[in-house]
């Protein structure tokens, strides 16, 4: 029976015993205007999740030492790995927040779940509103301001019920489509993010970025890419590259990926020898690139220190690397770029950012910088090209027979097809 100390919301089912004692846990534990006023709590079921929570208020002085702004999706299996993205101190709306909270704005709707089965100390879980618990916390610390905020807390959620949440709660600032995939990724277990840690294309112990990152940290989008991108182009090793046009894939984001998805269906991929080998690869690629230009002050921007994750890079060299397999010398040929590079970048970012054939528009931007088809395939051209031959380096002269080869390509299909609508 529902305790008196909640009454259930028309709506809603009778809760099991464990909310419920749950509940009169947080009611005994967390400062609440309702708690003090002896007021019953209204225990509401959101009707989609079939969660259940409360509305109440929580007094800043009180309620901001109490809350884990590194809420976790799974604190079971990786409790180290946080849910909400990454503040945005300069954002206008956050230092919009900021100042209204030192002029006593009382926030409301800070999403919080109370679970005590991790660091315990700080048991608000915040699922979203960080930027209103941030700038309520920052007039309480600088001016000394304390109010009561409206918080929606919940119990016993489970790993779905929470992305599902931290999702919705997420809306209000523009959440990424890169945070939505991290969140899917952490639901769908470890894998993706063990098998980067392994091969080095994420520093170990960290999480997948949660929007396009200048530091060079790769987003679940990337990872995703990579390993489709490698076993597509294993499946097609044995093709003729002369006469193929390769068109590596991107995969989707903020929804799930059906081509990702249909290949990790096999477990056993997560073991396989030579994809573990070609992400330690491109890690080793990706590093070199970065440290190179970091330190060239002239060419030193995030456009070149990231050429490597770019998206046509990534998805055509994962490609190449899959091409290749079983061609070993061909194959370690890719694999020697950045030792071949020497004090240069591997991927001589500058000289694709100049790259232009004479069909292209005025706009283009430069191999590698977009990842439209023919920018992919282009990059698929110069990496096989690579391989092929005894340059070791990416230089002026294979760009251009890349793009060349490739429009070459382009070309004999438009008119093999003209020629097949004669009469």
């Amino acid at each position: 029976m529902v305790q008196r100390i909640i009454l259930l919301d028309d709506n809603a089912i009778e809760p099991p015993d464990d909310v419920v004692e749950v509940v009169a846990t947080f009611r005994g534990e967390i400062p609440t205007l309702e708690a003090y006023n002896n007021l019953p709590f209204i225990l509401l079921q959101d009707g989609k999740s079939l969660a259940y929570y409360i509305e109440c208020h929580i007094n800043a002085e009180t309620g901001i030492p109490l809350v884990d702004m590194d809420a976790v999706l799974d604190p079971e299996e990786q409790e180290q790995f946080r849910l909400q993205r990454e503040l945005q101190p300069e954002n206008m709306a956050f230092l919009r927040m900021c100042q209204d909270a030192r002029e006593n704005r009382q926030f409301s709707d800070i999403i919080a779940e109370y679970d005590s089965s991790y660091r315990p100390e700080i048991p608000l879980k915040i699922l979203g509103g960080q930027h209103r618990v941030e700038a309520t916390r920052r007039a309480l610390d600088e001016e000394e301001v304390s109010r009561y905020h409206g918080f929606r807390v919940y119990f016993n959620l489970t790993s779905d019920q929470r992305n599902e949440i931290a999702q919705v709660a997420n809306t209000n600032i523009a959440i990424s489509t890169d945070l939505i995939d991290r969140m899917q990724e952490t639901v769908r277990g470890p894998q993706l993010r063990n098998f980067c840690h392994k091969t080095g294309m994420l520093p170990t112990t960290e999480d997948f970025a949660d929007r396009r990152s200048p530091e060079g940290k790769i987003t679940v989008r990337l990872a995703r890419t990579f390993l489709v991108n490698f076993l597509e182009g294993r499946s097609n090793r044995n093709v003729d590259p002369r006469s193929t046009i390769f068109s590596p894939y991107v995969c989707r984001s903020g929804v799930d990926d059906e081509k990702y998805l249909s290949l990790v269906s096999d477990v056993r991929i997560w073991a396989d020898e030579d994809l573990l080998d070609a992400g330690e690869r491109f890690a080793r690629l990706h590093t070199k690139q970065m440290s190179i230009i970091g330190a060239d002050p002239e060419l030193n921007k995030s456009e070149f220190r990231n050429k490597a994750i770019s998206m046509a890079v990534l998805s055509a060299w994962a490609y190449t690397a899959g091409l290749l397999q079983g061609k070993e010398e061909e194959l370690q040929k890719l694999y020697s770029l950045p030792d071949n590079s020497s004090t240069n970048d591997p991927l001589s970012a500058k000289l694709m950012s100049e790259a232009r054939h004479p069909n292209d528009p005025p706009t283009y931007r430069g191999l590698g910088t977009r990842y439209t088809s023919s920018d992919k395939g282009r990059m698929v051209e110069l990496f096989l090209q690579y391989a092929l031959s005894n340059t070791r380096k990416v230089t002026k002269a294979l760009i251009d027979a890349a793009i060349a080869q490739y429009e070459a390509k382009v070309a004999v299909r438009r008119a093999t097809r003209a020629v097949g609508r004669l009469p």
